[in-house]
């Protein structure tokens, strides 16, 4: 079954996040992960917290696939630098 991550972020640099990103889609698919969204939040729909302006959503195989998307090598030092450029939320579900 499928599994999804979610990413919820406000950009903090714009230069350190330009280069990210094409840093973050390589290494989303070489672990088999496809976008399937990542753009403005449209609108909320219920709940008190407010959301960061941006939302991701990436979609893996498997729960399996996406924990080690990451917890790759290929992942980690975007994680490191991710601080820098970005304030964000993310978590993954099992559609499974």
């Amino acid at each position: 079954m499928p599994a999804y991550v979610h990413v919820n972020l406000r950009v903090k640099d714009a230069a350190k996040q330009a280069d990210l990103a094409p840093r973050f889609q390589a290494a989303l698919t070489a672990a088999g992960g496809r976008i399937l969204h990542f753009g403005p939040v449209a609108q909320v729909l219920e709940g008190n917290v407010e959301p960061l302006p941006l939302a991701g959503i990436f979609e893996f195989a498997t729960l399996s696939d996406a924990l080690a998307f990451y917890n790759s090598s290929e992942y980690a030092p975007i994680k490191v630098e991710r601080d820098a450029a970005q304030e964000a939320r993310m978590f993954v579900v099992d559609a499974g």
